[in-house]
């Protein structure tokens, strides 16, 4: 379920803006997204299922991967540079691939990733 939150970074949408639309505090919005509210009532379930309806089980697939690679670029920030070198050193992506993507398909790359941000930035060093 809070995976389906990440959609706000596709939709350029603000942790503000999302939280006004789910009549929630801002906090709120926050904590769902780094997982630390994991038992949000049956209310706000709903609310944030009617958000995401109109999105396809695959399409809510991609959106997920999009915001988790938005995710890490911010959780990482300057570091974010170590990340991708770390993702070229171990072959994770095509260099000359990815600088060919808009945004969205680059945090797409690097949302499906299934390795540690912090050991790829690490890498990358």
């Amino acid at each position: 379920m809070d995976d389906e939150l990440k959609y706000r970074k596709h939709g350029n949408k603000t942790q503000k803006e999302l939280a006004e639309e789910l009549h929630v505090p801002k906090e709120i919005v926050t904590a769902l997204e780094l997982g630390s509210h994991k038992h949000p009532s049956p209310a706000l379930k709903k609310r944030i299922h009617n958000l995401t309806e109109q999105f396809n089980p695959e399409d809510l697939k991609d959106l997920i991967y999009i915001g988790r690679g938005a995710h890490i670029k911010e959780e990482l920030g300057p570091d974010f540079r170590y990340y991708i070198r770390g993702l070229k050193k171990i072959h994770a992506i095509n260099s000359e691939n990815f600088k060919k993507l808009d945004v969205e398909g680059c945090m797409w790359t690097i949302g499906r990733v299934d390795m540690d941000e912090f050991q790829v930035a690490e890498i990358g060093k």
